[in-house]
């Protein structure tokens, strides 16, 4: 009786877990097998840091859409992630005037740079795309929906 009510008690934390890491989001690549490029990479990057204030300033972050002259970072962030380019409405991370994220609002796909710690940006895109969503705007397009 007790292995039973243990067995049960196990199996619920178990699912109990299972929906939580299938609720949040997740920021790593996908699994599978590693690639060359990934490889290359993670042998040139440096270890993560903690996000602090450099010298006692706090570093400016600007948060806007995508521009046409972003094109070539968003691309260079897309082939660090190993994904594909986004399409649609994309919000951009500038940390002290270099993209350093990029967040395509329609399928949510985060992209990030390898070189610097991204997880405040990360979470400052998806803020500002759940703005953009509350305020009615129409993220495939940035048209205002009446």
């Amino acid at each position: 009786m007790l292995t039973a009510y243990l067995h049960q008690q196990t199996r619920a934390v178990d699912d109990e877990l299972r929906d939580l890491a299938h609720s949040r989001p997740r920021y790593d690549r996908p699994r599978g097998r590693p690639r060359k490029i990934r490889e290359l990479l993670r042998s040139v990057a440096l270890s993560p840091a903690k996000a602090s204030a450099r010298h006692g300033a706090v570093p400016d972050v600007v948060i806007r859409p995508a521009a046409v002259a972003d094109t070539s970072a968003v691309a260079r962030l897309a082939e660090a992630s190993e994904r594909r380019l986004p399409s649609g409405l994309v919000l951009v991370a500038e940390v002290e005037a270099e993209v350093v994220a990029a967040l395509a609002v329609e399928d949510r796909m985060v992209l990030t740079d390898l070189r610097h710690p991204t997880g405040d940006v990360v979470q400052l895109l998806e803020l500002r795309t759940e703005q953009l969503r509350a305020a009615g705007l129409d993220t495939s397009n940035g048209a205002k929906v009446a």
